[in-house]
């Protein structure tokens, strides 16, 4: 059990600068950093079903397993490619699809085009980019400063001769390690 507690907690040290944005998100726009799974489709009703998954902002959907003994799970993806943080697997929605559900890992999927900013193996804040689908864009903002009132800095992503570009949206350098 420790060691899972152990995995567990490391992974939410790693997010702590997207749980950091999504503050700042919350703070300019009032969105929350829970959200449901119809939260950009409130019309989907197959996803306004969904009560045992959520979005942890606009990037990650996050299944936990809520059944003893289970190891797989079934999950109602919204529109658009989705990945497996920890197999790197895309799926695409909307749909159901099953998910590998072990004991040392909650089943956590990234939107295809997706920045986040994420404590990188140093310290320092890295970038995280989920590929987007070909012909689409994907970003995030990023709280760019500390303080009561820190600037934000817009990232867009895209596909390029199969290669992913990530930029600042104001031109400037992206300043962080990007993976």
């Amino acid at each position: 059990v420790l060691a899972h507690v152990r995995a567990a907690l490391a992974e939410r040290e790693r997010l702590v600068p997207y749980l950091a944005t999504l503050g700042q998100l919350a703070r300019l726009t009032g969105a929350p950093y829970v959200r449901p799974v119809w939260w950009r489709t409130p019309h989907d009703r197959a996803l306004r079903d969904c009560e045992d998954a959520f979005l942890l902002g606009d990037a990650l959907l996050v299944a936990p397993v809520l059944e003893p003994g289970a190891r797989t799970r079934v999950v109602r993806l919204p529109r658009g490619r989705w990945y497996d943080t920890a197999t790197g697997r895309a799926y695409d929605g909307p749909g159901p699809v099953r998910l590998a559900a072990p004991l040392s890992r909650i089943p956590v999927l990234a939107r295809a085009g997706a920045v986040l900013p994420v404590t990188g193996a140093d310290g320092a804040t890295e970038l995280e980019v989920w590929a987007p689908v070909a012909g689409r864009s994907g970003g995030l903002v990023v709280p760019d400063a500390e303080g009561e009132r820190p600037e934000v800095a817009r990232f867009v992503t895209w596909l390029e001769r199969g290669r992913v570009v990530v930029e600042r949206q104001d031109g400037g350098t992206v300043g962080y390690c990007v993976r």
